[in-house]
């Protein structure tokens, strides 16, 4: 008789435990998901009056996985109708979502009030599991951009660095050639016996025509310069002279000194009274030199230094 009362209960704990096992409805893949029929701020834990009280706010529309579900009865009144809840994460937190306020994606909106315990243990997990995941994934796609990102600015400075050597050398290039250049046209110069650094057309005056010259001389001598005789003509705009008086052309003396390797700048109003001129042309220069000496330059062209080769 003992001997059928054990192996009865036996049947009946290995019943149990199977009829247990058949209830389970969720398994390791299940995530129950649901979209948001109304907005709603929320939190967690429900109040007392069974209402969900946070600042987390949820927009028509949101998706959202469901982790839980509970039937709150307000001040712990049996009697009262319940409200009911579906507790939801939300990346790191869990909140309490009114169950009015969610429509439960799949067929699971008919069966998550019939999960047990173990099935929302199990929910719970896998959902866990799920945005652990998704947050771990986050981090290396993070952490790939910020190397990217490095690797993108070491390559940056890297370019940076190598275009400022190539800019650096390029400009010592430049300045080696204008500096040869300009010692190319100084012994030029120095063999005539002046440089012409300027010679330019300047108005007069906005009220009244005229025209004046500007120029600025370079001694290349070893001598000092007393007088320089400048013989310009004034061009129009088609390059033609401009004859004022009979003449086209005007001998300018400009007074010394100009000491060897400096210069002498020269101003003069008026040297025709009109406005016509758009440049003024050296044609001869007369050097007289302190010690007596003369040189006569005639074709002053010769002797005018570029302004790219002058540096400020």
């Amino acid at each position: 008789m003992r001997r059928l009362i054990s192996q009865s209960l036996t049947l009946l704990m290995l019943a149990f435990i199977s009829n247990g096992s058949a209830q389970r409805i969720v398994d390791s893949s299940t995530k129950i998901q649901g979209v948001m029929k109304a907005s709603e701020s929320t939190g967690n834990p429900l109040s007392n009056g069974c209402n969900s009280v946070g600042q987390i706010r949820f927009f028509t529309g949101d998706t959202i996985s469901i982790i839980g579900y509970e039937k709150c009865h307000p001040y712990g009144d049996l009697k009262a109708v319940p409200k009911a809840y579906f507790l939801a994460t939300y990346d790191t937190g869990t909140v309490f979502l009114p169950e009015a306020a969610v429509s439960v994606l799949g067929n699971w909106g008919s069966q998550i009030s019939e999960l047990s315990v173990q099935d929302f243990i199990q929910l719970e997990k896998n959902t866990r599991g799920y945005y652990n995941e998704i947050r771990a994934k986050r981090e290396l796609k993070r952490l790939e951009v910020a190397r990217i990102n490095d690797s993108l600015e070491n390559r940056r400075i890297y370019i940076q660095d190598s275009l400022n050597k190539v800019l650096i050398h390029l400009q010592d290039s430049l300045e080696a050639l204008r500096q040869k250049k300009l010692g190319e046209y100084v012994k030029k110069c120095e063999l005539k016996g002046l440089g012409v650094f300027e010679c330019v057309a300047v108005d007069a005056s906005e009220y009244t025509d005229g025209t004046g010259v500007d120029m600025t001389f370079y001694n290349p001598t070893k001598k000092v310069v007393k007088y320089v005789h400048a013989t310009v003509v004034g061009l129009n705009p088609v390059d033609d002279p401009v004859i004022e008086g009979g003449k086209t052309s005007h001998t300018l003396k400009c007074i010394g000194p100009i000491n060897p390797g400096e210069t002498g700048a020269y101003s003069f109003e008026y040297v025709w009274f009109t406005d016509i001129v758009e440049r003024a042309k050296l044609t001869s220069i007369k050097v007289q030199y302190m010690d007596g000496t003369e040189k006569i330059i005639s074709k002053p062209s010769e002797v005018i230094i570029p302004k790219e080769l002058i540096k400020e």
